[in-house]
């Protein structure tokens, strides 16, 4: 499969709050510019620029606005945004917040690496 994104996605266990709604969505991945919300499949927002807030673990919320890039398939819905604007001067604690991802999957990668060789010398 041929990826066309910029930044690379890192997997998260987010959740994605929308103006009106109580209910968090879960965010299955983010990047820099973008990232993809679980939602149901009749959730389908009127316009295609919105407001929503990430909850950020150990942080708080910051606010974004986005663009709905795509919808998800039907077996599994969501909500493909582009991040267009990190709102309130929190562009600092995003990019922060990237960062770490990045971190902590060079952290992992270095994990399965040596458990591999481990398991290698284990046999």
């Amino acid at each position: 499969m041929n990826d066309r994104r910029k930044f690379q996605r890192f997997p998260t266990n987010l959740k994605a709050y929308f103006p009106g709604l109580e209910e968090g969505f879960p965010v299955e991945n983010v990047s820099w510019k973008g990232l993809f919300i679980k939602v149901p499949a009749d959730f389908k927002p009127e316009k295609r620029l919105i407001y929503f807030e990430l909850d950020l673990p150990k942080i708080g919320r910051i606010p974004l606005y986005g663009y709905i890039a795509h919808y998800g398939p039907p077996s599994e819905p969501g909500l493909g945004i582009e991040i267009l604007e990190v709102a309130n001067n929190f562009t600092p604690v995003w990019g922060l917040y990237i960062k770490a991802m990045d971190f902590l999957n060079q952290a992992h990668e270095e994990y399965e690496r040596l458990q591999s060789k481990i398991s290698e010398a284990a046999e």
